[in-house]
């Protein structure tokens, strides 16, 4: 009985033991577990919907889900592992983007204790990591970018720091002419581009037009050549009935006549066949380059014989046609060779690529509009630590130029940008273009390789037509100037210039009336940064008012006219530009601007408050750039030039 007793007894004490370590385990593994979550940084995978939402996580969809432990994210970090083009609706709360509040109980003060301290042995392990890809620049912080360069390129992009930095904190415009408090920034509304014919509809209206060319250019060569084998046969015929009647004559007549004969015959079916090579011909030129070149009309006429099957075949024709510009001695020389207009040298095509190009200045905006504005509270959605965006020590190293080549300066209407022009020409020599409009299909080749710098009153969107090369290092420049006074100008150089092409409009209206009917008094700088024609809109959109300030702000220099000395200083720091000889004024109107009343005055602010909202932020701009190079360096250079 007693030790059944002491069995029972030890029986308990192990259960006992087994529950206590099984909850003490348990207790453990849950402390454990919340010590690991307060160290984590949520990480939430967005998936696609399939159709339209409001929420800010279906901007951007993620294509997998990332970790990131940094402090900084690079931007192109999220542009990669994102699918950009699935934004389609901007959320109504984007406006009022805040970071997320601090609760003060105590587990929530824990948790930013411990995340606090991940994030500054994170940003120990960034700082080591920078160190350790100085390459050659100190230690000089590159905030995560490949290399120096680009991080100054995103520096130097007013569009990434405008929300952020001082600059917004008073007005820069002259406060006795403009009340900026009458005016307001436009919202955009619109979360992609309208326009139309879209860059896919025109490409596949290309590839019709380019079939319709060169079945017309087949049809127009076959027709060419059974007319001229008729002639010839016509020709042999006659010269063999000649020969026949020679034949009468004498023995030794005929001989010669049946040889004449022979010769008749070989060339009928040399004739004949003038359109398909022969294989001696071939054969004869073996050790002649011109065999490469036979051997091209060689496969054209082989598909020209069996019959142009679809598009592949037209394709393969052009593509044997550019191959015969390495062989262009022997280019008249080719028996079956025909001097054959490449399609891509049309007008037509040449007119159809620019609708490409107008709708991808549409597109591209809208996209990278949405992207930018969206970033960080996608970031902040998604739980990533948003991008800090860089702030080198000013003022930067100017020993170099800051901007890459070749530069697009956007030449706004009677801004002094005719004056500037020389100074670039002094500079570049001939590697300056001086395109006075959007260039022409005999103009766009000098515009492609352009090394230094392209001018002229083209709107925004050359960057286009650029070789890839260049693609890759072009910059954006203009000069803004007073709406006011950039408007009672261009009216007065429209009225004293015969030979302008609206000088009569000009000439036979006053001023009011002239606003009324010309476009060229509305709002014309920002139809020039937005890259919108007349013909597309005569008075620029709130849309279009929204392209222009993107665009303005993406430009890396911008000159004040009312400040043409300080541009030409400031212009030393950003292309080099050496020590200007500041000269009488060019392009000015010969009739000097009188009588413009007060009213008149208004009506212009009216109808120009686009181009003052712009004229604001160039302001800001400019002042932002001098503190970039430093005021000091900036004053030193100024008063280089002063003293000339």
């Amino acid at each position: 009985m007693r030790l059944k007793f002491f069995k029972i007894i030890i029986l308990l004490s192990v259960l006992s033991i087994i529950v206590l370590s099984t909850f003490f385990l348990i207790s453990l593994d849950n402390n454990t577990f919340n010590n690991k979550i307060e160290n984590i940084i949520p990480i939430e995978t967005a998936t696609p919907s399939p159709s339209l939402s409001t929420k800010s996580s279906d901007l951007f969809t993620p294509i997998k889900k990332v970790v990131v432990l940094e402090r900084e994210i690079i931007k192109e970090v999220i542009k990669e592992v994102c699918n950009n083009n699935k934004i389609e609706l901007i959320p109504n709360s984007s406006e009022d983007l805040q970071l997320p509040n601090i609760n003060n109980n105590n587990n929530n003060n824990n948790n930013n204790n411990n995340n606090n301290n991940n994030n500054n042995n994170n940003n120990n392990n960034k700082n080591n990591n920078n160190k350790n890809k100085t390459n050659n620049l100190g230690e000089e912080k590159l905030y995560g970018f490949k290399d120096k360069q680009s991080m100054i390129n995103y520096f130097l992009t007013y569009q990434y720091y405008y929300h952020i930095e001082e600059y917004n904190n008073y007005q820069h415009i002259n406060k006795t002419n403009y009340d900026l408090s009458n005016y307001q920034f436009p919202e955009l509304v619109k979360t992609q581009s309208d326009f139309k014919p879209t860059v896919d509809e025109t490409k596949k209206y290309i590839e019709t037009l380019k079939e319709e060319y060169y079945r017309a250019q087949i049809k127009s060569i076959s027709s060419i050549e059974l007319e001229n084998n008729n002639n010839n046969n016509n020709n042999n015929n006659n010269n063999n009935n000649n020969n026949n009647n020679n034949n009468n004559n004498n023995n030794n007549n005929n001989n010669n006549n049946n040889n004449n004969n022979n010769n008749n015959n070989n060339n009928n079916n040399n004739n004949n066949n003038n359109f398909y090579l022969r294989k001696e011909e071939i054969d004869n030129s073996i050790n002649d380059n011109r065999f490469d070149f036979i051997k091209i009309d060689l496969e054209i006429n082989e598909i020209l014989k069996r019959g142009v099957n679809g598009i592949e075949d037209i394709k393969r024709i052009e593509e044997l046609n550019r191959m015969k510009v390495g062989f262009s001695n022997y280019y008249t020389e080719s028996p079956t060779s025909r001097q054959r207009k490449e399609f891509n040298d049309t007008d037509e095509y040449y007119k159809q690529s620019l609708k490409i190009i107008r709708a991808k200045i549409w597109s591209d905006f809208y996209s990278n509009y949405w992207r930018d504005k969206n970033f960080i509270k996608f970031s902040i959605d998604n739980g990533l630590v948003p991008f800090e965006p860089p702030r080198p020590s000013l003022p930067i190293n100017t020993s170099t130029p800051l901007l890459t080549t070749p530069y697009i300066f956007v030449h706004l209407p009677k801004v002094g940008g005719t004056s500037m022009q020389s100074h670039f020409k002094k500079q570049f020599g001939i590697g300056s273009i001086q395109q006075w409009i959007y260039p022409n299909l005999k103009e766009i080749k000098n515009v492609q390789n352009a090394k230094s710098v392209i001018l002229g009153h083209f709107g925004y969107g050359l960057h286009y037509v650029l070789e890839e090369d260049s693609q890759k290092t072009y910059n954006y420049l203009t000069m803004l100037r007073d709406p006011v006074d950039r408007v009672i100008s261009h009216y007065f150089y429209h009225k004293s210039t015969s030979f302008d092409e609206e000088h009569a409009v000009a000439r036979d209206n006053t001023l009011d009336q002239w606003l009324e009917i010309s476009p060229r008094g509305t709002n014309e700088m920002t139809r020039h940064l937005s890259g919108i024609f007349t013909t597309e809109e005569f008075s620029p959109s709130n849309e279009t008012f929204n392209m222009a300030l993107y665009h303005l702000r993406s430009m890396k220099f911008v000159g004040i006219t009312e400040r043409f000395e300080e541009t030409l200083a400031l212009l030393k720091f950003y292309i080099g530009l050496d020590d200007p000889i500041v000269s009488d004024k060019k392009n000015v109107a010969r009739i000097k601007p009188y009588g413009v009343s007060t009213e008149t005055i208004e009506k212009i602010k009216e109808r120009n408050w686009m181009d003052i909202l712009l004229y604001e932020e160039a302001l800001k701009m400019f002042e932002r750039q001098i503190n970039i190079v430093g005021r000091v360096n900036f004053e030193n250079q100024l008063n280089k030039i002063l003293k000339k």
